[in-house]
This record gives structure tokens, sequence and C-alpha cells, in this order.
């Protein structure tokens, strides 16, 4: 029996020795097979993929640049973006992650063929008016796990949702004004909401050190001579810091910010960019009051402001992505550039042709090398012009390739209904590793669309999907654990769909009399999003 023992240990410490060797061995030879756990691929790659990045400035003297406030930060100190946003604790940002391409969390159970609507919540309607109330574009909910610790500090909390173990929370900010605080499987409040009492468009983003702050950025100017972003105090149900988007400094004189701002957890320091055309940079402390008194720690923030020749509709409404210290713009005119958030200096420049309000997108492929998915939109090139997916090196600016349509944008009911790309590109992963997905908007001078799937590195079309109404809402990808993928996305005329991401066929589809513009979220079979009107919805993939 003791020598049956000996063989079968030796045995295994060969089998071990040689499983993780050939996995190290293939992390480094071939980057795109992962056979380790998740946690020793990332410590594999932590001393490559997540330091300073100091790469070669390029051109960027199209950009003519002023910095207000430099003194204010300390332009030595490390800013180091990872994949890394309290993941494990759910979604505290738009699209996931800083480099904007995670929006899903956990794994499908099976091989789904359908969904279900499981639960409605109605939200204010801002007392009838334009916006209404429900969420619209980007709007996406975050959904948060908290400790049962840090849970038991959130103001206003019910019974129910502090007896109950699975501590998910949805946290969505809605055109009526309110953030609403949902229980993730059955779509009843857990808290009282808060409200800025203006207009909702954007992303809320939640501080992922998990210090209980909430950073709103307003839509619209409404009820109220405010008009900026804020950031309130969970733990206390309190707006501690209102930053007003009038700012002297900047060239435009429109307040909202719509783009989806992200903080360092490690240094501290927030990013916001702005509608005025300017993005701000300030630290924040760590901790915060959960008592009667306000604690908030905020430096006065450092401001770039640009301006580049010949292009002058300021104002930034797509969501910043995020590298280590590296960070990618899009803007109204279509100026795309890299900044180092630390020094807030440009690296490069590229010009994306038009509106560029779809998030940058950010995808780590062969050698963990970074490159950026970008789409513009039909706007200012006129009634028609063309839209792009383009791929960039994201260390140069380079373009690689480019795929485009021709799109419409008309004028409705005093407003331009742009066509384009408005959908934040999604790179595929697991076994669609190799494709792309995106969305085109208004083709062929029609109200239609098209989701495509491209191949991520040549831009091949590899197939597509004829859509009968166009979508700006942004698709999510949802995985087996075994890496099959499967696609969940919507269009502004109330259709949504479930389609196979290896080959473009539907599996389920259904129409609802509402309009989907926001982006979805899930974790494992359930699904949030919100329409316009009064409503946010969850679907379960079965």
């Amino acid at each position: 029996m003791k020598r049956k023992i000996i063989i079968v240990l030796i045995y295994s410490v060969i089998f071990v020795a040689g499983y993780l060797g050939t996995g190290i061995l293939l992390h480094y030879i071939k980057p795109e097979v992962k056979m380790l756990p998740r946690f020793m691929e990332n410590m594999l790659d932590d001393d490559a993929t997540w330091e300073v990045k100091e790469p070669e400035i390029q051109d960027v003297s199209f950009l003519e640049y002023q910095l207000f406030g430099l003194t204010e930060t300390d332009s030595t100190e490390q800013i180091i973006f990872t994949t890394e946003y309290s993941e494990q604790h759910g979604i505290f940002c738009f699209r996931g992650n800083p480099q904007r391409n995670n929006p899903v969390r956990g794994n499908l159970k099976g091989k789904p063929t359908s969904f279900r609507l499981d639960w409605i919540f109605e939200t204010a309607t801002n007392g009838g008016g334009t916006w209404g109330g429900g969420s619209g574009w980007t709007g996406q909910p975050l959904v948060i796990q908290w400790p049962q610790n840090t849970k038991e500090k959130l103001f206003g909390s019910t019974p129910d949702f502090l007896n109950q173990t699975n501590n998910k929370e949805v946290i969505v900010g809605s055109l009526c004004g309110n953030i609403y605080f949902l229980d993730w499987e059955k779509g009843i409040p857990t808290r009282p909401h808060l409200s800025i009492n203006n207009p909702i468009k954007g992303t809320v983003s939640v501080d992922p050190r998990m210090n209980g702050l909430l950073i709103v950025g307003q839509g619209i100017p409404s009820d109220s001579l405010r008009f900026g972003s804020y950031i309130f105090n969970m733990f206390t149900g309190r707006e501690v810091y209102f930053r007003s988007g009038l700012d002297p400094t900047a060239y435009r004189g429109w307040g909202a910010f719509d783009s989806n701002s992200l903080i360092d957890p490690k240094s501290g320091y927030w990013f916001h960019p702005a509608e005025n055309g300017q993005i701000y940079k300030a630290k924040i402390g760590k901790d915060v009051s959960t008592g009667s008194t306000q604690r908030l720690t905020l430096t006065k923030p450092t401001k770039f402001n640009f301006n580049v020749q010949g292009k002058r509709e300021h104002g930034l409404e797509a969501s910043m992505a995020a590298w280590n210290n590296l960070g990618y713009f899009g803007d109204n005119s279509g100026n795309v550039f890299c900044l180092d958030l630390m020094t807030m200096r440009p690296i490069w420049y590229f010009d994306n042709l038009d509106d560029t309000d779809a998030s940058m997108v950010l995808d780590l492929q062969e050698n963990n090398h970074p490159y950026l998915y970008i789409g513009n939109e039909v706007d200012k090139q006129g009634e028609t012009g063309m839209a792009y997916i383009r791929k960039l090196d994201a260390t140069t600016g380079k373009e690689l390739w480019k795929v485009g349509r021709e799109c419409a944008a008309t004028t409705l009911n005093g407003r331009i209904n742009s066509g384009g790309v408005l959908a934040t590109v999604l790179p595929g992963k697991e076994k669609a590793k190799n494709l792309v997905f995106g969305i085109f908007s208004r083709t062929n001078n029609s109200f239609a669309g098209e989701f495509v799937a491209l191949n991520k590195i040549t831009g091949k079309e590899v197939y597509k999907i004829k859509l009968p109404n166009y979508s700006w809402a942004s698709p999510i990808a949802l995985y087996t654990k075994s890496g099959d993928c499967y696609l969940f996305f919507t269009d502004v005329f109330g259709n949504v769909y479930l389609a196979d991401g290896l080959t473009g066929k539907i599996l389920h589809q259904e129409h609802y009399g509402v309009v989907w513009e926001s982006s979805p979220v899930a974790w494992n079979n359930r699904i949030v999003v919100g329409a316009r009107g009064n409503k946010i919805y969850s679907f379960v993939i079965e």
C-alpha cells in the first residue's frame, strides 16, 4: 500500500510539473493559448504588461494644447490602469473595465436557445418632460456584489437586502435625474434613490476601491442652474462634490458629462472627459465619511485643454480607455489621441473623420501588445457619409485596417439623428478571440442597421447580420465555460436578439414596444438593460 501511495505521488508531481511547465512555455511562445489558471497568467503578465509605458512621441502638431493647474498633481506619481477594476466584485464603469472591453461577469450555465423577460422596474418620468425616465444612450447599468461589511455601511439599505447573501445590486442613472439602486435578482429597490434633478444620459461610475463614492455626469440642463458632474457618498446618501462644466477656461460653453469617468485604484487619480472640450484630472482620497460629517479629500483639477486647426466642434462624449499610464480619447470633431496620464502630455494623434461618440476600446493581442478599436458617426459629413470601424496600434496611433459602410444622418425634432458607429466595438474572447464585433447604424440611407463580425488581424468580414432597424446600443458577448460565444444586442425600434457569436445565426428574437438605446450588462445568465420611457428590464438567458 505504501509503495502505491509513493508511486501515485511521484506521478502526480510529474503531471503537475509538466502541466505548469507546458503552460508557462505556451504563455510566452503562443500567448493566445491560455491553459494556466487566470491568476497565474496574470502573474506572468504583470512585469511586462502592467508598468509605466514611455512610447515614442509621434507627430502631435495637430494638437494645440494647454495645461491648467498642472502643479496641483504629481506628474511623477505612477498611474497604472490594469484589467483589474474590482472586477471580482462586479461592473463599476462603462463596459466593465478601463479598457472598455468586459461588460459581462461569469459564464452561461449551458448552451442557450432563448431568453425570457424576468422583471421590470419603473422609474420616474421627470414630470412627463421631453426626456422622460428610463435610460438612454449610453445608460448602462452597473452591478456590484458588495462584501457584507461594505453593504452594511450603505445608506438606507432595506432589511431584505441587508439579510440576503447574494449582495448583488444594480446601480443605474435615469433620464428622470435619479440614480436607482435595485436588487439584481428581483428588480426591487435596495435603498432610496439619489437625484441630481437633471437628466442623466451617460453611465454612472463607482469608485473601484469600494469606498462608497458614486460619480454621476449630467446630460442636459433642466430644472437647476447647475450643469456638470457630481460625486455622492453612498454611505451617507449625500452629495459631496460638484464640478461645473461651464468652465471659463474651456473653448465650449456646454457643461455636460456624458463620458464615463475612471479612477486609478492605486493612486486615486480620477479622469473625467467633458463636453466642454476639456479632460479633468484630480486625486481623490481613498477614505470617506460614514457618519454625519462630510469627509472627501480631492485635489484641484489639472485640465487638458486642446484645439485642432479646422476642427472647431469641441466636446468629448466617448468614454476614454486606459492602459497602464496611457489614456485614449475621441471627440466631436473626430480627433482621437493618446495622453500620458501622468504628465498629461499627448503621445500621438489620429484623424477619425467625423464625430467620435463610440467609446475607445483597447484589446491586448499577440505578445500582449495593445490595439485600439474606434468608430465614427455620420454627422459633420452631412446627410450621408462614410462610417468606419478602425483598428489602430495603441502605442503609435498607426491605422492597421478599416471597414466602412455608407450611412445616413437626418434632423429629427430639431436634433441630429446620427448614423454610423455609435455602439461601442466589442472584441471577442475565448473561441471568438479572433473576432471583433460592431454595429453600423442607418446604412444605405435608411433606418436599417448592420451587425458585423470582423477578423481582428485582417479586418476581413467573417459574417454580417442585416438588421431591419439601426442600433446605438453596445452589444455584449456571453460565454459558456467551454468558451462558446453568444451575442445579445438590441435595436432602437424594440427588437432584442440572441445570436451565435461564431456564425451570426439568430437563435431567438423578440419585439418590445420600447426604444432601446442603453447598453446592457450581464452576470451569468441574467442581463439588465434600460429603455427610453420609464423602465429598466431584466432578461434571463435560457
